[in-house]
């Protein structure tokens, strides 16, 4: 069960990476890691120190709660729905918020930008 919890922890950070689109040398380097090192943590071959767990979720604002438990957040709009969710569906849930958050975003700025040419 242990290395089954390494391995979707280092799934999701891996996810988290290129969403950043950042390769795994210059978000090591941020983080202040080896590549090597973020490579077998990404691979599920080893763990990571809550020290570097910290630092990787401070410098790029990622959630904790997501890197070691899967929630999207702790104040989830959706908290029934997604709590029953397993792998991979807990993250097509987050992949389809974020398309939403994203069209709601683009909507605002395009109704701003409409607002100050009248």
């Amino acid at each position: 069960m242990k290395e089954n919890i390494i391995i979707l922890i280092g799934k999701r950070l891996r996810k988290q990476r290129e969403k950043l689109n950042m390769t795994r040398e210059e978000f090591a380097e941020k983080a202040n890691i080896s590549p090597q090192f973020l490579a077998e943590i990404e691979n599920g071959k080893k763990g990571m120190s809550v020290s570097t767990l910290y630092k990787i979720c401070n410098n790029y604002n990622i959630s904790a709660d997501y890197i070691l438990f899967g929630r999207l957040s702790s104040n989830n709009a959706f908290p029934l729905t997604t709590k029953s969710l397993s792998e991979p569906y807990l993250s097509y849930t987050e992949d389809i918020i974020e398309i939403v958050n994203n069209i709601i975003l683009e909507t605002q700025n395009s109704y701003k930008s409409t607002q100050k040419k009248d």
